[in-house]
């Protein structure tokens, strides 16, 4: 965000409340909580804009945010939706190999292990309810497409597991003081 300012006009707690025209924070619509033009007015007169590029989203884009949309193209789609995938398989792989072996040998059935499954099975968690979801959203630009329902189950899984996954390296790192 580029600041708009003046100094001869603006002092003290006001400079930072002056904002350029909202055309150069994305596509001339007005951030959730921003100043009106004319509010912004009041404050004294802005000089020209400046130089710098801005970002403007894709017109399809129902957000208000003036975030961007991005896009890729067809070869890096394919490789990011490649390595998004191995990730999220190799994460659900090697999880479900710390639950097994601590399930089946023997020797690793200790208390102090099973704070270590307990993360195993939190990013377990994250690994399948949501890495895939992200990925899809990440390569198909940044929309959600999967409904405003499932946006609020996605957004409560995200914070439960991402939270059970902090909360349990935080039980094991106090575990091993």
């Amino acid at each position: 965000m580029v600041l708009a300012l003046n100094g001869s006009h603006l002092s003290g707690n006001l400079r930072p409340l002056a904002l350029e025209e909202p055309r150069a924070l994305g596509g001339g619509r007005m951030i959730a909580g921003s100043w009106p033009p004319r509010s912004l007015a009041k404050l004294g007169p802005s000089p020209p804009p400046s130089a710098l590029p801005t970002a403007s989203p894709l017109p399809s884009n129902d957000s208000q945010c003036g975030e961007q949309i991005l896009s890729y193209g067809s070869a890096e789609k394919v490789l990011i939706g490649a390595v998004l995938c191995l990730i999220t398989l190799l994460t659900i792989a090697g999880n479900c190999l710390v639950v097994i072996s601590v399930c089946f040998v023997k020797k690793l059935r200790q208390p102090s292990n099973y704070l270590i499954v307990s993360l195993a099975l939190a990013d377990l968690s994250v690994a399948l309810a949501v890495m895939p979801f992200v990925s899809v959203t990440d390569l198909i630009g940044g929309e959600w497409i999967f409904g405003r329902l499932f946006c609020n189950v996605f957004i409560a899984m995200d914070v439960m597991c991402c939270t059970a996954s902090i909360m349990t390296l935080c039980v094991i790192s106090i575990d091993r003081v």
